[in-house]
């Protein structure tokens, strides 16, 4: 696997790993408490934990990616399939509005999209070269 490569699937992950580490932070100290007294309730606490075990364990991937190229692929490409199903138990149990339920398809192509480019950029899938003549 070629360093840029390496160094597209390190920055993926690192995506990731930022991501959930804002939205962890979000969670966990910048809900505003008037979101209570309106009636918005939510798992923050639970929401915010699992974004920071996601922002840890992209963090750990990225370096992963970036120090061993291909050889911890099977484990990267293990977590994000583990993230996909975790995000998707969410869509399902924790939205339940119809709106979101209009979607479900178009969500579905994003994951799957997810996927084939992080195993796509780990090395899962090999680069196609053309035969010289």
């Amino acid at each position: 696997m070629s360093r840029w490569r390496r160094l597209l699937g390190a920055l993926w992950l690192l995506y990731f790993a930022l991501r959930n580490a804002l939205r962890a932070g979000y969670y966990l100290g910048a809900i505003p408490p008037e979101w209570g007294e309106a009636g918005i309730h939510g798992p923050w606490t639970y929401l915010g934990m699992a974004a920071l075990v996601w922002a840890i364990a992209f963090g750990v991937a990225s370096a992963l990616c970036w120090w061993r190229g291909s050889q911890g692929a099977g484990w990267i490409m293990g977590a994000m399939i583990l993230y996909q199903i975790h995000l998707w138990i969410h869509r399902l149990t924790l939205m339940p509005s119809p709106f979101v339920a209009q979607s479900h398809g178009f969500a579905l192509l994003i994951s799957l999209l997810t996927l084939a480019w992080t195993a796509w950029l780990i090395g899962l899938i090999p680069p196609r070269y053309r035969a010289r003549a």
